[in-house]
């Protein structure tokens, strides 16, 4: 054996479990996407996570959305997110104002100019993703989704049990 591995061997000295193999493919995953849609949305002054976060404004814009509820949404802390919307804020591609229900709130709503970035987006993002997924069909990019979203209501609903 000439001592290569391949990215997906797990040739140490922990148990190659296959828990361990789904974990380390989902990180990695993450690396590469990351790493291939990170420039794409630098093009348009915006972070994946940025991206993200106005997309879920946009589809909840008919809703109050508070930022705890944000951070939720985007599976980070409520430090992150109070940093993501500032820069947003200051952008002008969200908005933020005190919820008078409870004035210890503050709601966060997509503005027309975030709005209007998200459409400037999606003129290229068809494409952007195609180019992301290419090794995998149709077929296997809804298995993928499938999987990973089985995985994640798995932990919510761990959360909220424990």
């Amino acid at each position: 054996m000439s001592g290569r591995h391949t990215p997906w061997e797990l040739a140490d000295d922990f148990p190659d479990t296959a828990a361990r193999r789904a974990v380390v493919s989902v990180v990695r995953g993450f690396g590469a996407l990351t790493r291939q849609m990170g420039p794409h949305y630098a093009k348009f002054g915006l972070t994946p996570p940025q991206f993200q976060l106005l997309t879920v404004l946009n589809r909840l814009r008919e809703e109050q959305i508070t930022q705890r509820r944000l951070a939720k949404e985007l599976y980070v802390s409520f430090p992150n997110i109070t940093a993501m919307l500032s820069r947003l804020e200051d952008a002008g591609s969200i908005e933020r104002n005190i919820n008078e229900a409870d004035r210890r709130e503050k709601l966060v709503r997509i503005t027309r100019a975030g709005r209007a970035l998200l459409r400037r987006i999606w003129r290229d993002q068809p494409d952007q993703l195609e180019r992301v997924t290419a090794g995998l069909t149709d077929r296997e990019r809804r298995e993928l989704s499938r999987l990973l979203h089985k995985m994640i209501a798995g932990q919510t609903e761990r959360s909220v049990d424990e």
